[in-house]
C-alpha cells in the first residue's frame, strides 16, 4: 500500500509515521542486510539519533543508552522527565540523557540499585524483549493476542522474562524464523531496527496489532467519546489478523468513514453485529462466578474469560459441575451463555459443559478457530478484557492534551 508520509500521535501506542517510501539512510555498511527498509524507515523518521557518522554497524550490540534513545524517539507519548526527577549519576546531559531519564521515569527502562543507569552496558535479547513489553504495558496493550508454542530454547530463557517473551511472540513482534529465541545473545542494531519497524509500520502482508489497536482506540474515542462509553454497546477482539468490533445494533453514523480515513490498514478491521456488549460480559461473568462459587464452593472455581467469538462466558473449573449448577447457571445467566471447561491437565482433554445444553450437543469451534488448531485458548482475546475504563481514559487524556 503506497501512502504519503504522515505523523500521527496514536491513542495508546507510539508516534506513527506511515510511508511506503522512506529516504535512504546514508550509512555505507548496509550491504550485508537482505532488507534495509527498517533502517531507512527509522532514519527517515529521526529515530536513529544515537548513531553518528556514516556507519550503522548492523551487527553491533545495542546498549542500554542506545535502546533508551531509540524507544524515546519512536514513542512520542513518553513525556519528558521533569527537571527535579531523580536521575542516575552516569546519565549524560543533553537529548541522550533526556531520553534515558524519561524512559526510566516511566519504569520502562529503569536504572540499577547502585544509582547508575549503565548506558554503555550491552542489552541481551531477553532484556530487550522485557523493555518492549514494558512499553506495551505502559500503553495498556500488553495482553497476549493468541496462544503460542514455546521456543525450541525456552528452557534457557530467564524465568522472569518468560511471560514477556510469550506476549511479544503472540503479537508477532519479536519472532525469530528458526524458532530459537537466543535469549542470552546480544540484541543487534539490525534486529532492534526490525522490531521497532514492526511496531510502528504495517505495509504488505504484515499487520501490526499494536498499531491497529492504537489507531482504532483513537477512532472510537472520536466517534463515541471514549472507549468505556463504546463498551456499553460493543466489544473488541482479535480473530487472527482481523480486529473485530462487535456492535449491538447499528454502528454509529461515521464509524466506518473514520476507520477508512484514520486507520492505516482499515482492511484489518471488521464490524460485526452482536448481542452482547463488553459491559454485558462483565455482568454475566460476575453472575456466573457467584453461581458456581455458591453452588460448588470456591475451591472448584479457577477463572473466567469472555468468548467474544461464540458470545459466551467461559469459566474454568477444577472438575465438572453438577447438573443442578448447570440448571442454575442457565436460569441466572441464560441458556447457552456459559461454557465451563476443566483446567488443562497434561495428556487429558478438558471436559466442556454448556449451561442449558446437553453435553453431546456442544460444539463451540468455528471454522476460523479450527484453522487455529482447535486451541480453545485462542477462541477469545484478552484485549481490554480487564477493568479498563480508568486506564484507557488516562491514555486518552494524555493523547488529547
Amino acid at each position: 500500500m503506497v501512502r504519503n508520509k504522515i505523523a500521527a500521535i496514536l491513542a495508546a501506542a507510539a508516534i506513527l509515521s506511515v510511508s511506503a517510501v522512506s529516504a535512504d539512510a546514508p550509512y555505507t555498511d548496509l550491504g550485508s542486510l537482505t532488507d534495509r527498509a527498517a533502517v531507512d524507515y527509522l532514519y527517515d523518521t529521526q529515530c536513529l539519533t544515537f548513531i553518528t557518522g556514516d556507519s550503522f554497524e548492523p551487527n553491533r550490540v545495542l546498549t542500554r543508552g542506545d535502546l533508551a534513545q531509540l524507544l524515546y524517539n519512536s514513542a512520542a507519548n513518553i513525556p519528558l522527565a521533569p527537571v527535579e526527577a531523580a536521575s542516575a549519576r552516569d546519565i549524560p546531559s543533553g537529548t541522550a540523557g533526556d531520553a534515558m531519564k524519561s524512559v526510566a521515569a516511566q519504569g520502562i527502562l529503569a536504572g540499577y540499585e547502585d544509582g547508575n543507569f549503565h548506558p554503555e552496558e550491552p542489552v541481551s535479547r531477553e532484556e530487550f524483549a522485557d523493555v518492549i513489553y514494558r512499553y506495551l504495558k505502559y500503553n495498556h496493550l500488553a495482553d497476549p493476542d493468541k496462544a503460542v508454542k514455546p521456543y525450541a530454547d525456552a528452557a534457557s530463557i530467564t524465568p522472569a522474562y518468560a511471560q514477556t517473551i510469550d506476549v511479544l511472540h503472540s503479537k508477532n513482534i519479536m519472532v525469530p524464523a528458526d524458532n530459537y529465541f537466543h535469549p542470552k545473545e546480544g540484541m543487534t542494531r539490525a534486529d532492534a531496527a526490525q522490531v521497532f519497524y514492526r511496531l510502528m509500520h504495517s505495509d504488505g502482508e504484515y499487520t501490526s496489532h499494536v498499531q491497529v489497536e492504537s489507531q482504532l482506540i483513537k477512532v472510537i474515542n472520536a466517534e463515541y467519546g471514549s472507549v468505556p462509553i463504546y463498551f456499553r454497546s460493543g466489544t473488541m477482539y482479535w480473530d487472527g489478523d482481523t480486529l473485530v468490533l462487535g456492535i449491538k445494533g447499528a454502528p454509529s453514523k461515521y464509524l466506518k468513514q473514520r476507520i477508512d480515513t484514520d486507520v492505516a490498514k482499515p482492511q484489518a478491521i471488521k464490524i460485526r453485529r452482536v448481542s452482547l456488549s463488553h459491559s454485558d460480559y462483565s455482568q454475566l461473568m460476575t453472575k456466573a462466578i457467584h453461581c458456581v462459587v455458591d453452588s460448588e464452593g470456591v475451591q472448584n472455581y479457577v477463572g473466567a474469560l469472555p468468548d467474544y467469538v461464540n458470545e459466551q462466558v467461559v469459566l474454568t473449573v477444577r472438575h465438572p459441575v453438577s447438573q443442578a449448577t448447570l440448571a442454575e447457571l442457565a436460569k441466572r445467566v441464560g441458556t447457552g451463555r456459559v461454557r465451563l471447561e476443566t483446567a488443562p491437565i497434561a495428556g487429558k482433554t478438558p471436559i466442556v459443559q454448556v449451561a442449558g445444553k446437553a453435553e453431546e450437543t456442544v460444539e463451540t469451534v468455528s471454522t476460523t478457530e479450527k484453522d487455529m488448531k482447535k486451541d480453545t485458548k485462542q477462541l477469545y482475546s484478552k484485549l481490554l478484557d480487564d477493568t479498563t475504563s480508568s486506564a484507557i481514559t488516562s491514555v486518552q487524556n494524555d493523547v488529547m492534551k
